[in-house]
Parts: C-alpha cells; sequence; structure tokens
C-alpha cells in the first residue's frame, strides 16, 4: 500500500526549494488575528458602546452602499420555487451551461433574495439571510448582466434594503473576460454575480478578526445562492481565480477598504 503523503510536504511544489518563508503573509495574518484571552478584554468596551447606542445600533443595521442616483430596476419578491432543503442541498452542483442561455429577471432576483435581502424581523430589526459577525453585514453584491432578460448589459448593484438593481455603468464584456482567469467561463455565462467585502464594517468592531469574519460570510452568501439556483435548475459556478485589480475595476471597488473577495458565474433558464 503507498502511504499518503502529507500534504504541508506538498509545499515545494507551490513554494519551491526552501519552503514558505518564515515571513509568510498567510501565516503572519492568521497570527496576528488570533484572539488571546489578555487581547478580547480589550475590545470589550467598543462591544458595550455598540450595544448601548440605538444610533449606532441603527446606523450599522443600514450599512450598505446605495446609488440613489442611478436608475433602478424593481425586482419582483418571492420567485424561489418550493423545494425542500434536503432536496435542494442534493440537486447542488458547481456547474456551468455548455454555452450561454437568457436568464430570466424573476430567477436573479430570487437568486439574489436568497443570498442578502435585508427583511425586517419582529424583536431584531432588519436582518439578512446569512450569518454575520455582530450582524454587521459588511459585503456588497454586483451582477455583471450579460444576457438578462428584462435588463440591459450592465454593471449593476443590488440594493438589499430595496430589492432592486441600481445600474451603474455599461459592460464590457471583454473586459469582463479579462478580469477572470479562465475567462471562458464569462463566454457561457448570463450573468456574473460579484461579492466584495467593505472591510471596515466588521473591522472597525473586531479588528483584524473582522477580516476573517467577512471571508466566512461571503462563503455563506455564496452557499445560499448555489442552493437557490439549485432551486431554480440555473448552472452555477463559485469563481475564486480573478485578477483582484481588474475585477475591483470592473465594479468601481478602491480594491482597499472595498475589494472583491468571491463571484459566482450563473447560467441561463433551462
Amino acid at each position: 500500500m503507498n502511504a499518503v503523503v502529507p500534504t504541508a510536504e506538498l509545499a515545494a511544489l507551490v513554494y519551491g526549494e526552501d519552503g514558505v518563508a518564515p515571513d509568510d503573509p498567510a501565516e503572519a495574518f492568521h497570527e496576528a488575528s488570533r484572539l488571546h484571552p489578555r487581547i478580547a478584554p480589550g475590545r470589550l468596551p467598543a462591544l458595550l458602546a455598540l450595544g448601548r447606542s440605538s444610533d449606532l445600533q441603527q446606523t450599522v443595521a443600514r450599512s450598505s452602499r446605495t446609488f440613489a442616483h442611478r436608475p433602478t430596476l424593481r425586482l419582483p419578491r418571492g420567485s424561489l420555487p418550493e423545494l425542500s432543503l434536503a432536496d435542494a442541498l442534493q440537486l447542488r452542483r458547481s456547474s456551468l451551461a455548455a454555452e450561454r442561455r437568457p436568464l430570466v429577471l424573476p430567477s436573479l432576483a430570487a437568486v439574489l433574495e436568497t443570498a442578502y435581502a435585508a427583511t425586517p424581523r419582529p424583536t431584531e430589526g432588519l436582518r439578512r439571510p446569512v450569518p454575520s459577525g455582530g450582524a454587521l453585514y459588511p459585503l456588497e453584491l454586483y451582477v455583471l448582466a450579460l444576457a438578462v432578460d428584462g435588463c440591459d448589459a450592465g454593471v449593476l448593484h443590488y440594493n438589499p434594503f430595496s430589492h432592486g438593481l441600481e445600474q451603474l455603468r455599461a459592460l464590457d464584456e471583454a473586459a469582463a473576460r479579462d478580469a477572470i482567469v479562465d475567462g471562458g467561463l464569462v463566454d457561457r455565462a448570463a450573468a456574473v454575480l460579484v461579492v466584495t467585502a467593505m472591510f471596515w464594517r466588521s473591522r472597525f468592531k473586531y479588528g483584524l478578526r473582522g477580516y476573517r469574519f467577512a471571508l466566512l460570510e461571503a462563503g455563506h452568501v455564496v452557499q445560499n445562492v448555489m442552493l437557490a439556483a439549485a432551486a431554480l435548475g440555473l448552472p452555477g459556478l463559485p469563481v475564486g481565480g480573478f485578477y483582484d485589480r481588474r475585477l475591483d475595476g470592473l465594479v468601481g471597488a478602491d480594491g482597499l477598504d472595498e475589494a472583491c473577495v468571491y463571484a459566482v458565474a450563473l447560467g441561463g433558464d433551462p
């Protein structure tokens, strides 16, 4: 029987014969964002202030970029078909159609609503359908619309409060293709959903730990996207291979306070 080689011993394939450098950025960040009993209590005053301030709580609950001055496409609600969670989990696949097919607006609306729509809860105020550290919701959703019926091709921002798509600018499809490592995915997608993180929404409360929380939340959002796509019969492919500065530029993120962290290529309706 062949012995199993521990993955850590394969680091030389990526980092060269010298292996991981002593000042490896990933290790340095993980260490810097650890919690220790002597550190966490120092943040307690900020946490208590947030809990006592109704104004601050309201500001945090409404945290999202909005482009009210831009034309907005109102989306229908309740477009997700009834399907058990067990069935949706069984159907979930990472895949993309062999060729581009149009995506109807109600299907896109259902995906966005399931992913990150803000809805009021009787005792909690506005909440989204994902776990969020401190309910700070640091993420933004953008749509690169390529073949969406009822929507011109372009770059759009999802407003989670009004459940609408704010039209930002025209989309250069060649630029979208150049922003993805496997640019051929764009040729087969009806839309590319881009998730960005506004890191300081979490970091003002949690410090470097807030960066971890933002990335975790992006994973929750994309899982919702994929389950909604499964329920609708849409091909969906999570994408982590993108050129950061190019994709940031497409959606208008500065790459520092706001940066792209995830994307999903959505196929059209069956």
